[in-house]
């Protein structure tokens, strides 16, 4: 392009200095000189064009370049593409990552109301293996106290050895009953235990033994009552069968053992449906 301006601008200085030169020479009135100095001009400004190289073809096919707008290449709306796509992706792995670390903390949230749930139950569990603990001991001491007391008599079962005489049986029972009924119920025990020790064939024997766990019941020793109770049951025609049972869960009642107590409660019902306690078992039973 530079080089055509330079062309140009040599032509035109040619062009002026020839103008003028024909001024100079012209005169009115000679027309006929002007044409031939016009036809003279165009000769020397085609030798001029000739010598720079130019031919007024070549001017005037050469077409006048006009700016036109770059067109997008295919490499460059794929790199478009590109970098919209890599946009996209940082946006939604912002996205997943604000969402994974909600969800990280919910589940820290949730795992630790679990931890705190589950030591909730541990303690309570411990509490009730504590209290459990405590109860083992305290029957472990009252069956030492009752096999101690037992071993102090020479007991022997259907045997009829001891200090109460045969003719003496039924009146050292009424004595035991009354010690009992004026809540002497250590004095009553061993009566009816001395009782026991003489004999376990006579017809009071059972009963006797029945009366061993009411005392025990009375002194709130609970665990040996029911060792008592469950005595009774091993003499084949005892009539205090229906007593024992309805004690026995009246035994578990007292020691909070609500699940052992309904079932001896409804043992009752099943294996003495007549007994005088049912319609108290039933009511205790609704209780529970």
């Amino acid at each position: 392009m530079n080089r055509l301006f330079i062309n140009f601008l040599t032509l035109l200085s040619l062009f002026v200095f020839i103008a003028l030169n024909s001024c100079a020479g012209t005169r009115d009135g000679e027309p006929a000189e002007d044409e031939a100095a016009a036809t003279k001009n165009d000769e020397n400004l085609d030798d001029i064009e000739k010598l720079l190289g130019i031919t007024t073809e070549e001017s005037s096919s050469t077409p006048t370049k006009t700016f036109e707008p770059k067109k997008q290449s295919k490499n460059d709306e794929e790199k478009l593409k590109l970098l919209d796509s890599g946009e996209l992706a940082k946006k939604e792995r912002k996205k997943s990552s604000s969402y994974m670390a909600a969800a990280n903390a919910a589940s820290k949230d949730k795992e630790k109301e679990e931890i705190k749930k589950l030591k909730k139950q541990l303690a309570r569990k411990d509490r009730q293996i504590s209290d459990l603990q405590a109860k083992i001991e305290e029957q472990d001491k009252e069956l030492a106290k009752l096999v101690k007391r037992k071993q102090s008599y020479s007991y022997t079962p259907g045997g009829a050895v001891g200090t109460v005489g045969a003719g003496e049986y039924e009146s050292t029972y009424q004595d035991a009953r009354a010690a009992f009924e004026a809540h002497d119920y250590n004095r009553a025990l061993q009566l009816f235990e001395s009782l026991l020790a003489s004999s376990t064939t006579h017809s009071l024997s059972d009963n006797a033994q029945y009366w061993i766990g009411e005392c025990h019941y009375a002194l709130g020793q609970y665990n040996a009552a029911i060792i008592a109770f469950e005595k009774v049951f091993t003499f084949p025609r005892s009539n205090k069968k229906d007593d024992a049972q309805f004690k026995l869960g009246l035994c578990y009642l007292r020691k909070g053992d609500k699940a052992k107590a309904r079932e001896e409660f409804n043992r009752l019902q099943t294996d003495y449906p007549k007994s005088e306690y049912v319609t108290r078992a039933q009511k205790l039973l609704a209780k529970l």
